[in-house]
Order: structure tokens, then sequence, then C-alpha cells
């Protein structure tokens, strides 16, 4: 089974990168069986609430509080909620050694064909990702948070494709973005009042077979990570956790 890890950032609060995380592990999840999105952030804590899991028994954080060198990562898979193929490694620990979390992130990434790791505002895990999509706004404020971060995306080894949240009447166009950031433009994410209808009913991000969070997380699973980015190859993702266990 190949397993492919995905990092999803967003450059300003309120882009909805964790909503498109929970997405890309959800829809991946027919197409390779086992999938998990992880919140590469504990500090934020409210992944499983966005995959609208947040009611379901299963490990979290807190309880990798404990955990010690290398991870059994099909027992961690295991252990965590669950709605279809998908589970969510997620929980508020703001002080959770980044150890446990880069030793969850290597035990899950080997045994699912797709791991999503939202990284919230921190490039800190990027070198454990295959991939990365940057989601970026468009309102003057969003395109200088963007412009900060992809500085420093540019300097990782990396595969690295934007993508643009789009608001009805924006004056900026993606590819206008897209050439300003120096990245390629891999889609848009629009406005779409469904999205926020579907959170207000609890239902996870990416199950609707219809819609424009469907059609962009469609194309970017599509996509080999070879065509992602025009940077050097990514570089072996750091192994060393030591052995031991949880």
């Amino acid at each position: 089974m190949d397993h492919r890890v995905m990092g999803v950032i967003g450059a300003s609060g309120g882009v909805g990168a964790s909503t498109l995380a929970v997405a890309l592990a959800v829809r991946a999840g027919p197409q390779v069986g086992a999938t998990v999105a992880i919140d590469g952030a504990p500090d934020g804590g409210a992944l499983d609430v966005t995959a609208c899991l947040e009611h379901l028994p299963g490990l979290r954080w807190p309880d990798l509080a404990a955990a010690q060198g290398a991870l059994d990562g099909a027992a961690l898979l295991r252990s965590l909620p669950t709605e279809g193929a998908t589970r969510v490694l997620a929980g508020d620990r703001p002080d959770l050694d980044r150890s446990v979390v880069a030793a969850a992130v290597t035990a899950l990434a080997r045994v699912c064909g797709v791991a999503v790791v939202d990284l919230g505002r921190s490039l800190w895990l990027a070198d454990r990702c295959d991939e990365l999509v940057v989601l970026v706004g468009t309102s003057a404020r969003q395109l200088a948070d963007a412009a900060a971060l992809v500085d420093r995306v540019h300097e990782l080894r990396c595969r690295a494709v934007l993508v643009v949240r789009q608001g009805r009447g924006d004056p900026v166009s993606p590819e206008e973005v897209a050439v300003h950031l120096d990245l390629p433009l891999a889609g848009t994410l629009r406005d779409d009042s469904r999205i926020q209808a579907d959170a207000d009913r609890a239902r996870t991000p990416g199950t609707r077979s219809r819609g424009g969070l469907g059609e962009l997380v469609d194309d970017l699973l599509t996509a080999a990570p070879a065509a992602f980015g025009t940077g050097p190859e990514l570089a072996a993702p750091a192994r060393g956790v030591g052995a031991g266990g949880a």
C-alpha cells in the first residue's frame, strides 16, 4: 500500500484549513482505505469537532502525554474516534511534547493510505509531509499573512501548492495571488453557506457528493505528489523517535 502524507496550513485564521484537512481524509477513504486526520497543533484541540466526532469515544492527544519513543501505528489507529474509514487524532494538550506529536504522525503515516496533518500556523511538521497545501485569503491582511508564510515555505524541501479562499466580488483573482506568492495554484475554496450549514447539522466535511469543497478535494487527491510544486525532491522524513511504546 502506498502511504501519502498531506500537510494543510492556513496562512490566516478562519480560512478553512481544518475543514479542508478533514475533507481530504474523508474523501480519500474510498480510494485508499484507512485514512487519518491529525491535529498537528494540539494546543488547538478542535479537529474532532470539525470532523463532528467530538462525541465519540477514542484516544485523544492528552492520552499520549506519557508516551515515549516509537508508537504502534496500527494500535494507535484502532484507538482513535472514527466515522467510516476516517479516524481523527485531536484533543487539547498545550504542553504536549513535540516528540510525541512527531512519533504519532510517523506511526499513523505508516499504516494509512492517506494521512492529513492540519499544521495549524506552524511548519515544524512539514518535513514529515510529502506535499503541502497552503490555504490563503485575499484581503490585504490575509495576503500579508500569506507572503510571510510562503517566504518560509520556499525555504523548505517540501512540495507545495496554493489554494485560494475566494469570496464573492473579491477584487484579486486566484491567479494573481498565485503569481504574487510564486506558488502553483491547485484550486479555489469558494465561500459556500452549505459548509457552515453542514457544521451546524454535525455533517462531516467532505461527505457531500457534490459541491465546491468536494470538487477541490478530489482534484487535490487526484494530483500526483510529483506534480506538487517546483522545488527540489523531498528529503526523507525524519524517523528518529527511538524504540519503545506508549
